[in-house]
Formats: C-alpha cells, sequence, structure tokens
C-alpha cells in the first residue's frame, strides 16, 4: 500500500513563490545540462535588460511628475520662444497628470519584473553557494547589481548561516533606526507623486463623461502600480514530494 502524499499550507509572496517554483525546476535537472553556465548567463543578460528598462522608466516618471508639479504649483514658465505659458495650453494638467500616472504604472511593473529575475538568478548562485557553505549573497553580488546598503545594514548579515562577527546593541539601534529612515524617505516619494496626480485630478474635476472616464483611468493606473508591489502572502499548498522527471 502506497503512502498517501502529505501536503501543507505556507503562506508565500509571489516572489518568494517564483524562488521556491524556480528551485523545484532545478532539482529536476540532475545532470545539469539545462540549468547551467550558459543558462545562467542568458538570465543575467535579461536581468541587465530589465534593469535598463527600469531606469528609463524612473527617469521618465520622475520628468514628468516634476513637469506636473512645475505646472500645477509654479508661474506660469512660457515655451522657449513664444509668448505661450504651459498653464495656457489647453488641458495640460490633464495630460500630464495621465502621462505621469501611467509612468508610475509601467515602472512599477519594470521593477517587479526585474525583481522576478533577479530572483531567478540569484537561485543559480544558491545552488552554487550551497556546495561550499558559503553565503550566497556574496556570489550574487558579482552577477547581478545588488542593493548591497540592505546587507549592511542589517543586524544579521548572514540570513543563510552563521554571523562570524555578531553586531552588537548599539550597531543594531542605528543602522535599524537608518534603515527606517530610508523606508520613510523613499515612502514620501511615492507620497509626494500621489499628491501631485491627486491635486491635478482635484484641478481637473469637472461632473461631465470625459472627466469622469479622466479621474477613473487615473485611480485605476496609480492603485495598479501599489498594489503590483505590495506583494502580500497568501496561503499555497506545498506538496511535500520531490519533483520527479516526466516520462
Amino acid at each position: 500500500m502506497t503512502e498517501p502524499e502529505r501536503k501543507f499550507a505556507i503562506k508565500l509572496s509571489p516572489n518568494v513563490r517564483l524562488r521556491m517554483t524556480f528551485e523545484r525546476e532545478m532539482l529536476l535537472d540532475d545532470d545539469g545540462t539545462v540549468f547551467n553556465d550558459t543558462l545562467h548567463q542568458k538570465y543575467l543578460e535579461m536581468h541587465s535588460r530589465t534593469l535598463a528598462k527600469q531606469e528609463a522608466l524612473l527617469k521618465t516618471a520622475l520628468l514628468s511628475d516634476g513637469l506636473l508639479a512645475l505646472l500645477l504649483f509654479g508661474k506660469n514658465v512660457t515655451i522657449p520662444g513664444t509668448s505661450i505659458g504651459f498653464q495656457d495650453l489647453p488641458a495640460a494638467v490633464e495630460v500630464l497628470t495621465v502621462f505621469a500616472s501611467f509612468s508610475f504604472m509601467v515602472l512599477s511593473l519594470a521593477f517587479m519584473n526585474a525583481q522576478a529575475y533577479q530572483a531567478i538568478c540569484e537561485q543559480f548562485t544558491i545552488r552554487l553557494a550551497a556546495k561550499k557553505g558559503i553565503d550566497p549573497d556574496f556570489i550574487s553580488s558579482a552577477y547581478t547589481s545588488t542593493e548591497l546598503y540592505i546587507k549592511l545594514f542589517r543586524p544579521k548579515m548572514n540570513i543563510f548561516g552563521e554571523d562570524f562577527f555578531v553586531a552588537g546593541r548599539g550597531y543594531k539601534a542605528f543602522y535599524s533606526s537608518l534603515s527606517v529612515l530610508l523606508s520613510m524617505a523613499m515612502l514620501s516619494v511615492l507620497l509626494l507623486h500621489m499628491s501631485v496626480v491627486g491635486y491635478g485630478v482635484w484641478k481637473s474635476l469637472a461632473f461631465n463623461w470625459i472627466s469622469i472616464l479622466f479621474c477613473l483611468s487615473v485611480s485605476l493606473m496609480n492603485l495598479a502600480a501599489i498594489l503590483v508591489n505590495v506583494a502580500p502572502s497568501f496561503d499555497f499548498t506545498v506538496k511535500q514530494e520531490a519533483p520527479k522527471q516526466s516520462d
């Protein structure tokens, strides 16, 4: 009589689910014919492309937010070579509000996509580091662009094993506070974007169908952009069975 398959539930975010799924897929490749150095390099190239796209979209999002803020809060800046001001252009606020919202949404998607590629690339280095018991972060940072300051500020530097140098209370208190401060600063940038876009919607609000469609579109784009990277964890049923190669 065969033993019934054991299952249990675990909470996973999309990124962690991708990491664990890719790890299971790598177990199917016993001889390393698929998940080898060649494939690793291809993933690294795709990750570089996603980072370049992310940086370009970040510049576009910052520029669109800056122009919208200048239009809403600054004095009437004239177009070079003319006496026409930006505030005199028809629907300038509406156009920039939509552009800023769309730029923010595609930037959020590009960031999520870059994180997904980085998660896949890191699984290669985790498998490589496991053979020697090395912290895989030190190998991953040589292949992919990593925010090393996050690792530097952590009270426990090596989250995969034992730390060689255990941090004291002073280090933990200072750098934990600094990490919170950096998180609040990044959050303030998001709040600035939402404030500028919200003020642009309020300035353009009118009781007609095009205005309602404009407000709805802007709201949906910004809401989707935020929810994409909130990444809450949900329950998944995990099959406690080693993956097998299909016939």
